[in-house]
């Protein structure tokens, strides 16, 4: 991942070249939106906002140009760079600003609220949005031999599609950003993102925010379905706190020199699942935010010293 950095920030062509090249990319291997967005997110953070406006013009460029090349369509590819570039853009401007990783992500939760918001307004019945396409998915798999499922197995399945890809989305726009910033710091600073990471705070403002969605996530779960937002901001504000969490457990791993394989089990863990391991972060992170943990270990570490 490092040599893709470092080929970017030879020049503003060389860095069009590699966010054109991993979108394309991203439509048969989709991780590599995330290299596309942080190599706008690498130039925005490192030459300013200038820099990185004329990277995204080139590589929209070269994006047109291979797809009219290649007889295909190039306006809905010009919408996903679109959707990938500028908020990585946005958020680095904001983070190379601030200095605080927190920014970004209440911005992702910002974004991706605003994306809920659009699917529950103009879709209405999420549930059934998402099952009619996942029938027609499975109905196709089934003529092709595969498991064919019942009218209730999918509704189970696409009650949950659409908490997923909320958590997706914002796990996408966060690995981009984060990774343009980790980026920076191995050409720049070595060092110094995991040092910004581990101070990862989030404003006590947001405790009443989460404290409200989980009582709307307990309605809505109670049958009220008119609060299927709430459930909606609940799953976005667990992945939120969740970072949190990973930035006291990092905090904590670095204060005690925990081996470092400890950590690499927690990530496979949170892989395999997410449904448990987040929420136990998201819970550290709110428990984090209202007592500060890192800065009183601090204070008790300094006070034995003296003692």
């Amino acid at each position: 991942m490092r040599f893709l950095a470092r080929f970017a920030m030879r020049g503003p062509f060389q860095a069009a070249a590699v966010a054109a090249a991993t979108l394309l990319g991203a439509l048969s291997f989709g991780v590599l939106i995330v290299f596309s967005g942080a190599t706008v997110g690498l130039t925005a953070l490192r030459q300013g906002s200038r820099e990185g406006l004329k990277i995204m013009a080139l590589a929209t460029s070269l994006v047109v140009a291979v797809r009219i090349g290649l007889g295909l369509p190039a306006v809905p590819v010009m919408v996903l760079g679109l959707i990938v570039w500028l908020p990585a853009w946005l958020m680095a401007l904001n983070l190379a600003r601030t200095r605080h990783q927190a920014l970004p992500l209440m911005m992702i939760a910002a974004l991706v609220t605003a994306y809920a918001v659009v699917m529950r307004v103009g879709v209405g019945d999420v549930d059934a949005f998402w099952a009619t396409r996942l029938q027609a998915l499975f109905d196709a798999l089934a003529a092709e031999g595969g498991p064919r499922l019942g009218a209730e197995q999918v509704a189970i399945i696409a009650r949950q599609v659409h908490h997923w890809t909320l958590v997706a989305m914002f796990s996408l726009y966060a690995a981009t950003i984060l990774l343009a910033r980790w980026w920076q710091a191995v050409l720049y600073n070595p060092g110094g993102f995991g040092a910004e990471f581990r101070e990862l705070r989030l404003p006590r403002l947001l405790l009443p925010v989460a404290a409200l969605s989980g009582a709307g996530m307990l309605a809505r779960l109670s049958g009220v379905e008119a609060l299927g937002i709430a459930g909606d901001c609940f799953v976005i504000v667990v992945v939120l706190f969740a970072f949190q969490g990973l930035a006291v457990i990092h905090h904590r791993a670095r204060v005690v020199t925990l081996a470092r394989g400890w950590l690499v089990g927690l990530y496979v863990l949170l892989a395999l699942t997410p449904q448990i391991v987040g929420p136990v972060l998201a819970t550290a992170g709110v428990a984090d935010c209202v007592s500060d943990f890192r800065r009183l270990s601090a204070r008790r570490g300094r006070e034995d010293g003296e003692a």
